[in-house]
């Protein structure tokens, strides 16, 4: 069982039990916040999502005593964090950087797979921002495509770091097509085993952790069934 799985665990999913998923085989989780708000043994990764509240963030991840954290959630996308990389890179320096300097390791904000979020992260970096590992999200079709985007983005971005795949799925963008379960089903055991085989790969979360996803990104990909219990695709998860 591999020590980089994890998982991405919305906060509405309050209703589910997070204890569907044996801690002693899946490792990790983040909730996309400061927060850990959930009685599990694993191990939590708190994320800034924004700059909203990134003066308290020190303190909140000082007194949880945490090994990592999460950088700001798709900045590039307006949809998203939508931060100026400069700004961004000086709240970076004033409120998060103290925190490596405590022993913390700093994960990058974390880009969609695009071209935009590359522009975006390698402007951040170049302003001096110091990170210990990149943070990456992939939505798409294709293991090749998905190991050679993020086998590129670490090239541009920095060989020398670690990787996090923090969202990733197989889904297609285009309205006119659809991605059937067995094409999810052999993307998941391919990019499984394919990121586990990978050094530089730190960690990964598939995403999603959750009853339903958004028709665009596939209802194929949840790792629990409507029943609040692990999917077909949850229970391979937890067990390969």
């Amino acid at each position: 069982m591999s020590k980089k799985r994890g998982i991405a665990w919305p906060l509405e999913n309050h209703e589910d039990h997070l204890n569907v998923f044996p801690s002693d085989r899946i490792h990790w989780f983040y909730n996309w916040s400061p927060d850990k708000k959930l009685h599990t043994n694993m191990n939590f990764i708190p994320m800034i999502w924004n700059a909203h509240g990134i003066e308290e963030f020190g303190e909140k991840v000082r007194f949880q005593h945490v090994e990592c954290i999460l950088g700001f959630n798709e900045p590039e996308r307006s949809d998203q964090a939508n931060m100026d990389p400069y700004e961004a890179a000086r709240l970076w320096k004033e409120y998060i950087e103290p925190l490596r300097k405590q022993g913390i390791r700093l994960g990058s904000p974390s880009i969609s797979s695009t071209e935009e979020g590359l522009n975006w992260l390698q402007t951040f970096l170049n302003q001096g921002c110091h990170i210990d590992f990149l943070a990456l999200h992939w939505f798409g079709r294709g293991v090749d495509n998905f190991i050679n985007y993020i086998n590129n983005a670490r090239q541009r971005l920095g060989s020398q770091y670690p990787v996090w795949i923090t969202e990733f799925a197989c889904t297609s963008w285009n309205a006119n097509e659809s991605v059937s379960q067995d094409e999810i089903n052999q993307f998941f055991d391919q990019s499984l085993t394919r990121l586990d085989e990978l050094h530089w790969i730190e960690r990964y979360s598939w995403f999603g952790a959750m009853r339903c996803l958004p028709a665009d990104l596939g209802s194929g990909n949840c790792l629990i069934d409507s029943n609040g219990q692990l999917s077909q695709l949850g229970r391979k998860y937890v067990n390969i």
